[in-house]
């Protein structure tokens, strides 16, 4: 449901001490502090989890990987309609060690990341949803690496060529889930951190340019160096397979297990 509340621009320095003075008050009690500093309930419980100081920072330990694993299983679970999940549970008894399967939106889209942040504890939801782009996508993706190398290059000329393509006047036009397949099997929040780094890189002063100037920079001047670096490198070692193309479900058992050590591999996304 919209919420004008939800679009009332930055957080001063005072808004930010107002909101951890209420908090101090009233607890995570969303919706009277929300009235107090006329935001909706979700911003400023979305505010304060990043301004809350009793987090960790920097690598994910495996149990905390873990944590958010199953956290985000549990939120996704609980958006299910009661029809589906009769459907899940009929389903289990019938064959305990059976496929259930998953359509792919609903493991990333409205999954609420303050319930998330709570079941972890030890990250915002900032963090939380950055790490789980990168366990996503790597699970997605069989662990292929789809941007390294030829595969980035490749990559990355797809996507500016695409973009070009769709013509639109501003980022929020984009459909990036349609995007998506430019790269391969990755969720749409990877291809806009992607798109993000690459604008940041190759355009100079790029905050100062409109949506359309930055898309023909990137084309004009970033796309012909990029496709003489895919040149040579295809010459030397052959070209880059075709992206894989987006599935439309995943299997349970293939995204939510916490038994593979590679999701900890001292990264951990947004830190």
């Amino acid at each position: 449901m919209f919420d004008v509340n939800n679009y009332k621009g930055r957080y001063s320095n005072g808004d930010a001490e107002k909101l951890k003075m209420y908090h101090s008050l009233h607890g995570n009690d969303w919706k009277k502090i929300g009235g107090l500093v006329a935001r909706s309930s979700l911003s400023v419980a979305l505010k304060f989890s990043q301004i809350s100081c009793e987090r960790n920072h920097g690598a994910w330990s495996k149990t905390e990987t873990q944590r958010l694993i199953k956290a985000v299983e549990e939120v996704i679970l609980k958006t299910m309609s009661p029809q589906d999940l009769e459907e899940v549970d009929s389903r289990l008894q019938e064959n305990p060690e059976g496929c259930l399967s998953i359509v792919r939106e609903k493991l990333y889209k409205g999954i609420s990341w303050v319930e998330v942040e709570a079941k972890v504890e030890t990250r915002n939801w900032m963090q939380c949803k950055s790490k789980w782009t990168e366990i996503l996508t790597k699970r997605m993706t069989n662990g292929r690496d789809v941007y390294r190398g030829v595969n980035a290059l490749q990559a990355k000329i797809n996507l500016i060529e695409r973009l070009y393509e769709i013509n639109v006047e501003d980022a929020n036009e984009i459909d990036w889930e349609d995007l998506a397949g430019t790269i391969g099997d990755v969720p749409p929040s990877y291809v806009q951190a992607k798109f993000y780094k690459l604008k940041a890189t190759c355009v100079p002063s790029w905050q100062r340019k409109t949506f359309p100037e930055i898309i023909d920079h990137l084309y004009e001047t970033s796309l012909p160096l990029l496709k003489e670096k895919l040149k040579k490198k295809v010459e030397k070692r052959g070209a880059a397979p075709p992206p894989a193309a987006p599935r439309r479900v995943f299997l349970f058992r293939d995204i939510f297990h916490c038994d593979d050590d590679s999701d900890d591999d001292g990264g951990g996304g947004q830190s």
